[in-house]
């Protein structure tokens, strides 16, 4: 039986200690969807440690006949074409990484096509995953 992936979503995140969300924005020259300053107070009443500053594609489903589970990576991929070759200069005290998951019908491998993952190398990041089966379908 094919897998059929049913969403997925993918985020560059970039974790820092020092450096303000402001100045990450504009080293990378991409706008964030998503910031959560250093010493907020969380959901669970603990404050936050560094700052978060990130793009999330919320989930999105794949477009129809794509079963590769990329649509979110893809997506991401372009809205952070701005920031290709910069993330080298953030200062030493961020983290980047895109996290990438995906759901789906089958425990299939997912595979990154070779354009896409010349467009994280070109980047500079490294992809974390996740997959999630989901045994209903």
């Amino acid at each position: 039986m094919p897998r059929m992936t049913r969403s997925a979503l993918a985020s560059l995140v970039v974790l820092s200690t020092e450096t303000s969300p402001e100045a990450i924005t504009q080293t990378l020259g991409v706008a964030p969807t998503n910031v959560v300053p250093q010493g907020s107070v969380l959901r669970s009443g603990q404050t936050q440690e560094f700052h978060v500053w990130s793009v999330d594609s919320g989930r999105l489903p794949d477009a129809p006949g794509d079963r590769t589970g990329t649509a979110a990576l893809r997506w991401l991929l372009d809205c952070c074409r701005a920031a290709t070759g910069k993330v080298a200069d953030l200062p030493t005290d961020c983290e980047a990484r895109i996290w990438w998951s995906s759901g789906s019908d089958s425990p299939d491998d997912f595979v990154v096509p070779e354009e896409l993952a010349a467009d994280v190398e070109a980047l500079g990041v490294d992809i974390h995953t996740a997959s999630s089966l989901d045994e209903r379908a």
